[in-house]
């Protein structure tokens, strides 16, 4: 869906009405024919998604970039409520303070509006309570906002943590009517930079940030001073902190509090290989219950969004978690919930089936439809007669297409480690004729990659060929020893892992081994660099966007930033070794070495991999005579964002791999 004035609430609402009543599985009718990239990557506009307390209403921001709207769906009756335009302002967050009242915030102010559209006011600004008065008074009393819950035990109020101009945060009750405050907790006082509350919006822990990582600190009852929060595990007392050295193997994370205000929730791999999430008693000092753990897979990553603890708020207990595995996976501790989700399951096989918002009654669900070969929509679960109602689909283009299912695949490397990979085929794979194969590594390289709609996978088999995407050694997710062995090894372990999957998949599948190409992204883009180097014999050819080449000039980069923690981090994960192996780790020194064609692209305002990585390299392979491409991308940073870029780049990059297979 598209921005909408309100001059078009009649023509939307019958094409809401198609919306909602298209198949869910789509594909069924569709032909097999290549996607065009912009529709593959086009930005999903709408967000937010969230249902009313009495279950009636769905509400949704829906943005074009310039302008933004919050639209009002009526659920029972299919039909648009309100389009209420807010203009160029753009929304974080929406909540529902009623069911007749919502509440967003925007750039750091807080706003109340009305469902029909009526009595919109600002709530809370972005100044100081009391303005200061030196030089530089508008920024030193500039505030950021953010909300943290309506209080229904205080209706007219709300809990807020605001932030001043050093990052101290502080939690305010605010009343939504007079916008009178009240200070809970001052951060400036405590040098706090976050606070954690417990569901009850008790201030719990604080969170201090410092030059390399950041600690949870807990109020000493006799003394009231904040001090370090520590976990007791096996009689051992281990600090709640983060820091950029211990960041891969971080050996606790605090995932928040329940109900119950004894209890918090940690994911920890303190006695196991694979983290798993527990639940703690700070009053015993003692793990309660290990609530999820996974063989083959971290239930949580040290920093990952796609995890999360699911509540049954009727009931006021934790109803189960949902994390990453091979595939994505539920834990239901709540058998009500189980049930609820099994239903659906049944019902739509074919999609994952995600929780996002649930009414006050606990009767309907807002929930997340998807699947690797469908972008999904976004509906409403009512489990009291079971129905689904679709309240818009996401991408609904792509359904015009035959996509490709993901296959997972264990790999082996040459000393026997098992790999986790994603393999794509072509929709008319016919084991009779070899196809070419496209390897896709990640970037970070200190990420995974994941079951999903890869968009890369899909641009790529819908033009013939087979994709794997590796979980090399070195990729979070898959335990402290997965993600260990790549420290000290981006240039090593992680390239070769990647090859010995590329040669395990060459056994099993028939691919032609003359047309065996990368293409990586930012750490990608470095291992199709090194690739090519070390493994000349394996790939055709390799295309590299927004890549590292010259790792000892980047870390001076780190080093001069004032962000302390990359610098370290990146210090810690490359072995903290002097500037020689840094050099020997370099793509650049091996620019005499490179014999098979490269395709280069960057963004010319790259702030994480500067332009002059790629301009470097690219005057290095001309200067040894190597066949390479280099194009700059005006407009562009580190991510490419514009889906007409990415077209670009990939209809590139397909025509260079058709010219480009190995020779005999």
């Amino acid at each position: 869906m598209s921005i909408r004035s309100a001059s078009t609430s009649i023509g939307f609402s019958l094409l809401l009405l198609l919306f909602i009543y298209l198949p869910l599985h789509g594909q069924n009718d569709s032909i097999n024919k290549e996607i065009p990239a912009e529709i593959l990557f086009q930005q999903h506009n709408q967000y937010s998604f969230t249902i009313s307390p009495d279950g009636k209403y769905f509400a949704e921001v829906v943005t074009n970039n310039i302008e933004t709207e919050i639209v009002v769906l009526d659920i029972d009756g299919y039909v648009v409520y309100n389009q209420i335009p807010v203009g160029t302002r753009q929304i974080e967050n929406l909540y529902w303070l009623s069911s007749k009242r919502l509440l967003y915030e925007s750039r750091g102010a807080i706003y109340a509006i009305d469902i029909d559209g009526n009595n919109s006011k600002q709530i809370v600004d972005r100044m100081a309570d009391v303005p200061g008065k030196r030089r530089r008074s508008f920024w030193d009393n500039l505030r950021i906002n953010r909300l943290l819950s309506t209080l229904p035990s205080k209706k007219h109020q709300v809990l807020i943590e605001t932030y001043d101009i050093n990052f101290h945060a502080s939690i305010k009750e605010v009343n939504i009517f007079t916008g009178k405050k009240y200070t809970v907790i001052n951060g400036s006082l405590h040098d706090m930079n976050r606070w954690v509350l417990d569901y009850f919006g008790n201030v719990r822990l604080g969170i201090r940030f410092n030059d390399d990582g950041y600690t949870y600190l807990v109020q000493n009852k006799k003394t009231e001073k904040w001090e370090q929060f520590y976990v007791t595990l096996n009689g051992r007392k281990y600090p709640l902190n983060i820091n950029a050295t211990t960041f891969l193997n971080q050996n606790l994370t605090f995932e928040g509090f329940g109900f119950d205000p004894d209890i918090i929730y940690l994911t920890s791999n303190i006695d196991s290989d694979k983290r798993k999430l527990i639940s703690y008693s700070i009053g015993k000092e003692a793990i309660l219950e290990v609530l999820v753990e996974d063989v083959n897979c971290d239930v949580k990553e040290p920093d990952d969004s796609d995890f999360s603890l699911i509540f049954d708020y009727v009931e006021e207990k934790v109803a189960g978690v949902r994390y990453q595995g091979i595939v994505p996976k539920y834990k239901w501790l709540s058998p009500k919930y189980k049930q609820f989700h099994d239903k659906l399951n049944a019902k739509y096989p074919r999609y994952i089936n995600d929780f996002i918002d649930v009414d006050a009654s606990g009767n309907r669900f807002v929930i997340h439809q998807w699947s690797d070969i469908n972008a999904g929509n976004i509906g409403i679960y009512d489990v009291t007669d079971g129905s689904y109602s679709v309240m818009f689909h996401f991408n609904k283009e792509l359904n015009e297409f035959k996509l490709s299912k993901t296959t997972n695949i264990t790999a082996q490397a040459g000393d026997d480690y098992k790999i986790p990979c994603y393999l794509n085929l072509p929709i008319d794979y016919n084991k009779d004729q070899s196809i070419p194969l496209v390897v896709i590594p990640h970037g970070g390289p200190w990420v995974r990659d994941y079951w999903r709609l890869d968009e890369f996978a899909q641009y790529f088999t819908s033009r013939g060929y087979a994709t794997l995407r590796v979980n090399f050694r070195g990729s979070t997710g898959f335990g402290k020893k997965h993600v260990m062995a790549g420290v000290n090894s981006i240039d090593g372990v992680m390239i070769n892992d990647i090859a010995d999957a590329v040669i395990y998949i060459k056994k099993k599948y028939n691919i032609d081994p003359k047309k065996v190409f990368i293409y990586g992204h930012s750490y990608g883009g470095y291992a199709t660099y090194m690739s090519l180097i070390k493994y000349p014999e394996l790939y055709a050819a390799g295309v590299a966007v927004s890549a590292p080449s010259d790792v000892r000039e980047w870390m001076k980069i780190q080093k001069k930033s004032d962000n302390t923690f990359s610098y370290e981090f990146w210090n810690m994960a490359l072995g903290n070794r002097k500037s020689k192996y840094l050099d020997e780790i370099s793509p650049l020194t091996y620019a005499k070495n490179l014999d098979k064609p490269v395709l280069i692209f960057h963004g010319q305002y790259d702030r994480i991999i500067p332009l002059a990585q790629a301009e470097v390299m690219s005057e290095a392979l001309k200067k040894n005579g190597k066949e390479s491409n280099f194009e700059v991308l005006q407009k562009e940073g580190h991510s490419i964002s514009d889906s007409y870029s990415m077209s670009y780049i990939l209809d590139e990059s397909h025509q260079f791999f058709q010219n480009h297979e190995a020779k005999e």
